[in-house]
């Protein structure tokens, strides 16, 4: 692989060409189209590199015409870097081009670009090759029917009797992931074929591959098709001398189980299963067992066998393998735990709960944290019931190992709360208080500051009074930031719920928000600012236009003379929004503010409220100002001519 030759040491000290010409004055198309035929590999990797961007930027009239017939250079290049980047490029670019052509430019744009495609396909560079086909796969369903069936599909079919094994694989690949966009009329006449021909080929890595994509042909085939002619196939390649081919088809058995009639996965496929798990080869039996998860998935609960569930349950008490155990194997189990759970349901519970608490003191802790990442879910699927009595130790345990295990439950925290009933909720009060008093990690405070909204509906009113509100405010005053604006986030959750029960402290409360506004620290008023401009946000439906005139509108107009500029940044952009919400653009502090803002001496003020200034980078080159104090001496007119 002859990968960037341009920094390699024979071409390291190679100087540019003194003649070769960089004008400034040049726009994104000619800097492309000069730069595309430098002779400077660096230059031409820069350039195509920033195709993406470039075509987002033209018109779809425009990237015909001037970008798409000069990249037949890119991709016969000589840098194979050159002819990755394109090959990186082309799903994004057309990604953007597509949508935006008319369908007579659709079919240019394919005439065009398909060649660099097969180009790309067939490139001597094994990892070009493999980033063409990830951006065939990408771009190809968003062409029509008839673009796909020709030219793309006919292509790929005569990959699939190339001579080179290479083209074979890369065409096997191809009609496995590109089979959804065809329709079953297409797979079953023009992909399934080539499919069982290639199952057969005399090169095992090909066989490899279509073990592994046999599965996706036959899951958009029609049923019965797939059942009588794709699955003997698979059956017998489930049969080959080579482990890697069996171990192709023990990774692709849930794809293959989706394209089958119950029946059929009950009598046939899942006895495949035991094989597979009891195979002479280590790597198909840990293929075998990685895949069960997402193959029970597919299954309908009374498909699922107890003996399949041992089998599942197996890997987490390290009994898989005939005895051998592998360190991957609990990963793999409670990786697929939730949707296995969800599958037999929380009757199927009793047979999994032993294989979840062995989990739980996995000695590895990236069980336990996926474990712990996922609980919420498994709570939702059992109900309050099975979650109190399976669950909750669980949790304590999680509550008590290291921070990345103790994470999942804490950012979780309102969801698992809510399935609980509110004796058993109660015990996890002195959780959330020590959460805001967290003082080594700071996320964890944050986490409990985005909760605070759900958190807010789940305790009792005696609760929320004690303790959520007191958090509450001491959150919106946090030192970081981000902790201080995931709890401003929550007002509109809590000012829905005071006004739900008619809280005594309600008063109390907003008269302490009202302070934040009047702080002598510009922190409380940046938050006050913020958490207008998030009730300001909210849809018609949770927006309380009465509450917002009479409680915070008042103090809003106020910090529109601040002294800090992003604080009337914010206040500009509440100002805006509310001007569209009815009844708020007539009122006459309103107007003020909006004049007062309009006159603002800060640019990004400005331009919050509407004002078009041409000041900047783009600015001064567009109005050929040159110097710093020209530049001083445009900024200043500028904004005299906007106060």
């Amino acid at each position: 692989m002859e990968t960037e030759g341009f920094v390699s040491a024979e071409n390291k000290d190679r100087l540019p060409e003194e003649d070769e010409e960089d004008n400034d004055d040049w726009n994104d198309l000619e800097r492309f189209q000069n730069f595309m035929v430098s002779q400077h590999p660096l230059r031409r990797l820069v350039c195509v590199r920033g195709l993406a961007e470039l075509v987002h930027s033209l018109s779809v009239e425009d990237a015909l015409e001037g970008i798409l017939p000069m990249l037949e250079q890119a991709a016969s290049d000589e840098e194979s870097s050159v002819r990755d980047a394109l090959a990186s490029q082309l799903a994004p670019a057309l990604k953007n081009l597509l949508p935006r052509s008319q369908p007579n430019q659709v079919a240019k744009v394919v005439a065009l670009v398909w060649p660099l495609s097969v180009s790309l396909l067939q490139d001597r560079d094994q990892q070009v090759r493999a980033v063409a086909e990830d951006a065939v796969i990408e771009y190809a369903p968003l062409l029509p029917r008839d673009l796909i069936e020709s030219p793309v599909l006919e292509c790929v079919v005569e990959m699939a009797h190339d001579g080179a094994e290479e083209q074979r694989i890369t065409a096997m690949k191809l009609l496995g992931e590109l089979s959804f966009a065809l329709g079953p009329d297409l797979v079953m006449r023009g992909v399934a074929p080539e499919v069982m021909t290639l199952a057969e080929d005399p090169m095992f890595r090909v066989r490899k591959c279509a073990a592994l994509h046999i599965g996706k042909v036959a899951r958009w085939s029609a049923k019965g098709y797939a059942v009588s002619d794709l699955f003997p196939v698979y059956l017998s390649l489930a049969e080959d001398e080579i482990w890697g081919v069996r171990k192709a088809c023990a990774e692709s058995m849930s794809d293959v189980a989706a394209s089958l009639t119950p029946d059929v996965r009950r009598s046939r496929l899942l006895p495949l299963v035991e094989t597979f798990a009891s195979d002479v080869s280590r790597w198909v039996r840990n293929a075998a067992f990685q895949h069960l998860g997402p193959l029970i998935a597919t299954l309908s609960a009374d498909e699922v066998s107890p003996q399949l569930l041992q089998l599942y349950s197996s890997m987490a008490m390290g009994k898989c393998n005939g005895g051998a155990g592998d360190n991957e194997m609990p990963n793999f189990c409670a990786y697929n735990f939730p949707a296995v759970v969800l599958t037999v349901g929380k009757e199927g519970w009793p047979m999994l709960q032993e294989a979840y608490h062995e989990l739980v003191k996995d000695i590895q802790w990236k069980v336990r944290r996926t474990l712990s990442f996922s609980m919420h879910e498994i709570a939702l699927i059992l109900g309050p019931e099975l979650t109190q009595s399976s669950l909750l130790d669980a949790m304590d345990v999680f509550l008590n190992d290291l921070d990345e295990v103790k994470i999942g439950v804490l950012q979780n925290l309102s969801k698992i709360l809510s399935v609980l009933d509110s004796e058993s909720r109660s015990r996890y009060v002195e959780l959330v208080c020590s959460l805001e008093m967290e003082s080594d990690n700071w996320r964890f405070r944050h986490l409990l500051s985005v909760q605070l909204g759900d958190l807010f509906s789940l305790f009792s009113e005696d609760v929320v009074e004690s303790e959520l509100y007191p958090i509450f405010v001491k959150l919106l005053r946090d030192p970081v930031a981000e902790v201080r604006n995931g709890a401003g986030q929550q007002l509109g959750q809590i000012l829905r719920r005071l006004r739900e029960t008619d809280a005594s402290w309600k008063d109390e409360f907003m008269s302490e928000l009202s302070e934040f506004a009047t702080d002598d620290c510009f922190q409380a008023r940046l938050t006050y600012a913020f958490m207008c401009d998030h009730l300001v946000g909210l849809e018609d439906g949770m927006f309380d236009a009465e509450g917002f005139q009479r409680d915070f509108l008042p103090q809003l107009v106020k910090l529109s003379s601040d002294k800090v500029t992003n604080i009337r940044r914010l206040v500009g952009n509440c100002i805006v929004l509310l001007r569209e919400k009815k009844g708020f653009g007539s009122q006459a502090d309103v107007k003020e503010c909006v004049e007062l803002l309009q006159k603002d001496t800060d640019i990004d003020v400005l331009r919050t409220m509407g004002k078009n200034l041409d000041i900047g980078i783009t600015g001064w080159r567009l109005n050929g100002v040159a110097s710093g104090a020209e530049k001083d001496l445009e900024v200043k007119g500028k904004l005299a001519a906007a106060s």
